[in-house]
């Protein structure tokens, strides 16, 4: 999977514009539609979705760490590989971890840095950095002794096989009960060498197990997320998303589109309650619309059976 810029300039201009309008992001400013932002750095979505699209496509490289090793046939074409993948580990470990004044991750526009403050963006950012940290780790432990066990387990798998296969038809011909026993035995004891061989190899194997695309998606999936709840949070109630003061009427700023995210906080909170006091109460208020109906009904009947004494 190549990550591609304009995929990404997509989705989240999409997202971004549900954060337009809002007088908390006003120094977004053009960032959504293809502008510049005015938090400092003159940042364009287009600009940092390629930067990320660059940055991501290249940790991917990562995924392949194990099996590019593999095939190193000397120490110096190892040591090379080595050397090149701990680089990238450590260019994608400063990346995420980037942050100033007006840069988030990899130097794209601080509203990401803003958006990484949801716990959910942190959590991933963080699984992010503990697995590439820890494949650093293992890469630098590790030399090219690696590869050379891993080849001479693989010569000696081929070589147990070729002999348990030998013995096994060697026994189906022998008529010697005694030497078909023996055989049996040595067959027995070359699987035991087998099964070492291969626990051995997959002990080996388990290593550099890294997969940085899902480690991406998720953290573009968490991003997208705090970017679509920053843009809902504290939305105006009302028509037009204007605000009306507690009589109904509009207030004098009734034409200003920009809601004020206190006041907005404040109604929503009202208006929060409300609901949950509706909703708790939901049954005691059915009950008591059905008693009234009772009650109404009986006291009509009565009124019907009551008799007229002034009509002579």
């Amino acid at each position: 999977m190549t990550y591609n810029a304009e995929n990404l300039e997509r989705q989240f201009k999409n997202l971004g514009g549900s954060r337009r309008g809002r007088k908390k992001y006003a120094n977004d400013a053009g960032y959504w539609t293809g502008g510049k932002c005015d938090w400092g750095g003159e940042h364009t979505l287009k600009e940092d979705c390629q930067t990320l699209a660059g940055s991501f496509s290249k940790m991917e490289s990562l995924r392949d760490i194990k099996e590019e090793l593999k095939k190193c046939t000397s120490k110096s074409e190892y040591d090379a590989k080595k050397s090149n993948y701990i680089r990238k580990c450590e260019e994608s470990l400063r990346g995420l971890q980037e942050k100033t004044a007006s840069n988030s991750m990899f130097g794209v526009c601080c509203i990401w840095s803003q958006e990484g403050m949801d716990k959910h963006v942190i959590s991933k950012l963080k699984s992010f950095t503990n697995d590439l940290t820890k494949l650093k780790s293992d890469l630098e432990r590790e030399d090219y002794k690696w590869v050379q066990e891993l080849k001479q387990l693989k010569l000696e798998e081929a070589e147990i096989r070729k002999k348990i296969e030998e013995n096994k038809r060697k026994a189906m011909n022998e008529k010697d009960p005694t030497q078909k026993a023996l055989l049996l035995q040595l067959i027995e004891d070359d699987g035991k060498k087998l099964k070492a061989n291969m626990k051995k190899r997959q002990e080996l194997s388990n290593k550099f197990n890294f997969d940085p695309n899902k480690r991406i998606d998720d953290l573009i999936e968490s991003i997208k997320q705090a970017i679509k709840n920053s843009g809902n949070k504290n939305k105006p109630s009302g028509s037009g998303g204007r605000n009306k003061n507690p009589t109904g009427s509009r207030d004098s700023d009734s034409d200003n589109d920009i809601p004020n995210d206190g006041d907005d906080a404040e109604e929503d909170t009202e208006q929060e309650t409300k609901k949950d006091w509706f909703k708790e109460n939901k049954q005691l208020i059915i009950l008591s619309g059905v008693a009234f109906l009772i009650i109404f009904y009986l006291y009509s009947q009565k009124q019907e059976k009551e008799p007229n004494y002034y009509d002579f």
